[in-house]
């Protein structure tokens, strides 16, 4: 969608404020949204409410744990459990939202118990991507936040309030009354990734604002709180405010609130820290229960010594599906955190063996997007089994997860995108051969 503005207030804009032309242009139109915000508030407060088109209203699909996990099963691979408990908050959770819609008589249950989760497991494992699918099959408004960029309201920088404000910001609707009606009525999710990050620091003394102050103003959410649909320090705001005490409309404070009743939080982090990880919590406890889980034992051979493959294997062992409401709570998460979020689950680090399904078994594989982009291009491109598991090796030995699939890929083919369109080469193979020596075989294939 093209938008046009005046050449002449841009300018204006950048002499007056000493900005850039991006910035000016961002400012303006920015401007101009929240004047049309408030020019349909005004003729609300004169007029009423607008005659709202006949049209069909949205409906809530409730889908049963299982078709969740189904739907989860074709883009994410592995990680039964998180998939499972991640398909059963959601499901109850918004089957939930939509009979207390239906039924308004229903006071036993009012104030329903929310199966917000906590989630724990190493990075690019797939707590965030299986969230991004869920979203897309609930078609709920569906926000993924990154911790670290918030802080506890009150200071500068992005508060939580400002979560349910972008949330509202993906809902529909025609003005953000509509939409934060919208969320009030039907909910959504939201998913703050890199939570652990925010574990109260025991070391510092005083108030922790990037850590458990954070995780206060979060707990006011995820138990239930009104929310301003507005910045309240916004200019926008205050003059609303202003026009609903001017014309004795105390009483409508309410319209411009929104609920986190009806909103489904999630909690994820991969909970790792050089001193004191939650993997290390976890052993401890373990360990003072009479379990035996000793990294150290060895057998002597001559001079040298190394450990067991049994000490190997009890190693293996000592997993996030082992830690309890407590563990988190040392690893420095709120008490009130943890007892709010129920449900408690992990993913694993995937294997070599995942890495290759994720590539040959997922429906939105990113060997598929490689094939249509250069067949956009009139190639035909084929992946060979050996490459496939080349470029598993290589990732996996990144430990950065699924992510290092993108990078090593694109570290290998980015000569042939360059290179082969326009070339007259209309079939690429990959395979082993040309992934340990993406630039010889290059040169040859033009050559030829």
């Amino acid at each position: 969608m093209k938008v046009s503005v005046p050449k002449e207030t841009i300018e204006k804009i950048m002499a007056d404020y000493g900005v850039s032309q991006d910035e000016a242009v961002k400012a303006y139109l920015d401007a101009q949204e929240k004047a049309f915000e408030l020019f349909n508030t005004i003729l609300s407060s004169r007029l009423g409410e607008p005659r709202k088109p006949a049209g069909p209203e949205f409906e809530v699909t409730v889908f049963t744990p299982r078709e969740i996990r189904q739907h989860l099963d074709k883009y994410v691979v592995g990680q039964d459990e998180y998939k499972t408990r991640l398909s059963i908050a959601a499901s109850y959770h918004f089957a939930m939202v939509k009979h207390l819609q239906e039924h308004p008589e229903e006071l036993r249950v009012r104030r329903f118990r929310k199966k917000n989760t906590i989630t724990a497991g190493p990075s690019g494992s797939g707590k965030t991507y299986c969230l991004e699918v869920l979203g897309d099959l609930l078609k709920v408004p569906t926000l993924i936040i990154d911790a670290t960029d918030y802080t506890e309201a009150g200071y500068v920088g992005k508060n939580s309030d400002d979560m349910i404000r972008e949330l509202i910001d993906l809902a529909p609707g025609k003005d953000r009354r509509e939409q934060a009606a919208f969320i009030g009525k039907y909910g959504g999710l939201i998913f703050i990734d890199e939570f652990d990050k925010k574990a109260k620091d025991r070391a510092l003394i005083g108030h922790d604002v990037g850590g458990e102050g954070f995780q206060r103003s979060v707990l006011k959410l995820v138990e239930r709180k009104a929310v301003p649909i507005d910045n309240p320090y916004s200019a926008v705001h205050q003059l609303r405010e202003f026009m609903d005490q001017q014309q004795g409309r105390r009483g409508s404070r309410h319209e411009h609130m929104v609920s986190t009743e009806n909103i489904l939080f999630i909690l994820g982090g991969s909970f790792e820290r050089l001193d004191n990880s939650l993997e290390q919590i976890v052993k401890k406890r373990l360990s003072r229960r009479g379990a035996t889980f000793d990294d150290e034992a060895v057998v002597i051979e001559g001079f040298a010594a190394r450990p067991t493959d049994e000490s190997k294997e009890r190693k293996e062992e000592i997993r996030y599906d082992q830690a309890v409401s407590d563990d988190f709570i040392a690893f420095g998460l709120l008490p009130e955190i943890v007892g709010r979020a129920p449900i408690r689950t992990f993913v694993k680090p995937l294997s070599r063996e995942d890495l290759v399904r994720i590539m040959k078994d997922t429906e939105d594989s990113i060997l598929y997007q490689y094939e249509l982009e250069f067949s956009l291009f009139g190639i035909a491109v084929e992946f060979r089994d050996d490459a496939i598991e080349f470029v598993a090796e290589r990732a996996q030995n990144r430990k950065t997860g699924a992510r290092a699939l993108v990078s090593t890929w694109e570290g290998i083919l980015t000569g042939f995108q360059f290179e082969l369109p326009g070339s007259g080469v209309t079939k690429l193979i990959v395979d082993r051969a040309l992934c340990q020596d993406p630039g010889g075989t290059l040169a040859r294939l033009l050559q030829r």
